[in-house]
C-alpha cells in the first residue's frame, strides 16, 4: 500500500504501533476539542481509546486498522471496525497537522473503502464532529452522504454520513 507521496506507507497495524497511535489520536483532539467548553466533548477521546491498545485483536476479521507513515513516523491513522456482514464503520481517521492538505486523509480513506468492498460490506458509515468540516468535505467528495445519526443525541455533537458501496462492486453475469 505505498504512496508516491514522498515516502508515504499506508499500512495495516503492527504489533508495537498502539503508542504512536494513541499518542496522534490524542494529540490531533486536542488539537480540535482540548479547548471546548463541554468537558464531555473535551474529554471524549480519552475514555474510547481501548480499541488502539488491542488492535490487533479488536481489527481482526472483516476489520482493519491502517497507519500512514513517512520515515518511520507515523502521521495519520484509519480503521474499519465490523458491524454486521454487511455494514462496517469507518473510524479512527486522523492526519497530524503538519501533514494535512496533502491527500494523505484521501488515501487513507481509500485504501478503507478498499477493504470493505473486498470484504463483502454493503454500506460505510461514519460519523464526524461538526466542526470538521475540511473532513465533511472529503467525504462528500468520496461519495459519502449525510444520513440519520445512530447514536442517541449524536446529532448535538456530530454528523453522520453513509456510503453505498454494494453498488460499486463488480457484478459478475
Amino acid at each position: 500500500m505505498a504512496h508516491s507521496q514522498s515516502g508515504l506507507i499506508i499500512r495495516p497495524f503492527q504489533s508495537g504501533d498502539a503508542p504512536n497511535a494513541r499518542h496522534l489520536i490524542e494529540t490531533v483532539w486536542h488539537e480540535h476539542f482540548g479547548y471546548h467548553p463541554d468537558p464531555f466533548v473535551r474529554d471524549f477521546i480519552y475514555s474510547r481509546l481501548s480499541d488502539i491498545d488491542e488492535a490487533e485483536t479488536v481489527y481482526g476479521a472483516q476489520a482493519i486498522f491502517l497507519c500512514a507513515v513517512v520515515e518511520a513516523e507515523m502521521i495519520g491513522t484509519g480503521a474499519i471496525k465490523h458491524l454486521d456482514g454487511r455494514e462496517c464503520e469507518m473510524t479512527r481517521t486522523f492526519v497530524a497537522s503538519a501533514y494535512r492538505g496533502r491527500g494523505i486523509g484521501r488515501a487513507i480513506a481509500e485504501e478503507l473503502i478498499k477493504f470493505a468492498l473486498s470484504s463483502g460490506y454493503d454500506q460505510v458509515r461514519l460519523s464526524s464532529s461538526k466542526i470538521l468540516t475540511a473532513s465533511h468535505r472529503l467525504y462528500e467528495r468520496l461519495g459519502f452522504q449525510s444520513t440519520l445519526p445512530w447514536d442517541p443525541d449524536g446529532e448535538t455533537h456530530s454528523r453522520y454520513f453513509v456510503l453505498r458501496i454494494k453498488e460499486l462492486r463488480p457484478t459478475v453475469p
